[in-house]
């Protein structure tokens, strides 16, 4: 298996409740990635500057991740089982998918051991 990285950018639904659903997702993330899988890095972006770094209360838009998959495919499929798309947060429709190669010197496989 061949793993590439992709940095992917997911609006959420007009209609989504970021901050309710957010603690299901951070404890499916953090399952991933005790076992090596999927997430590497993420967070929330926002529809509005924040001032002076206070985000507490601002309306999230979506998030920006960067993800270790085989290929667009993979991510996608790996996505479907996120909180965030099954309680109606992501608009994964809308979803942008880039390959993407981070500036650390984290090889791409660690902790992805096969």
């Amino acid at each position: 298996m061949t793993l590439s990285e992709f940095f992917v950018v997911i609006p959420d639904l007009p209609s989504a409740n970021h901050s309710e659903v957010r603690p299901r997702h951070l404890a499916y993330v953090a399952e991933k990635m005790a076992k090596g899988e999927f997430y590497r890095q993420g967070g929330t972006y926002f529809s509005e500057q924040a001032a002076s770094g206070q985000t507490e209360d601002m309306p999230c838009a979506g998030s920006a991740l960067t993800v270790v998959a085989e290929d667009e495919e993979d991510v996608r499929k790996q996505l479907v089982d996120d909180p965030f798309v099954k309680e109606g947060v992501w608009d994964v429709a809308r979803a942008r998918i880039f390959h993407f190669k981070t500036g650390d010197s984290v090889p791409i496989n660690y902790p992805l051991q096969k």
